[in-house]
């Protein structure tokens, strides 16, 4: 009497598989990495942004005679 193959036995990637595990594992733990990543990466370029003061806009211009006008 042969006992009949696992079906993991048949090819590696097949579900059931220590193999197929370990890379189905690998994979989400890739995938859960580089999302953390990305959104550290979004906040310190956020903060960065926001941290730098607003540049000042210049004063609106006066007329020579407003000036005047308003000296006196």
């Amino acid at each position: 009497m042969v006992a009949p193959a696992t079906p993991a036995a048949l090819h590696l990637l097949t579900p059931g598989s220590p193999a197929y595990a370990l890379l189905k594992i690998g994979t989400i733990g890739g995938i859960f990495a580089l999302r953390f990543a990305l959104v550290r990466k979004n906040k310190d370029n956020e903060a960065a942004e926001s941290s730098s003061p607003a540049p000042r806009r210049e004063p609106h211009p006066v007329s020579r005679k407003k000036k005047r006008r308003r000296r006196r």
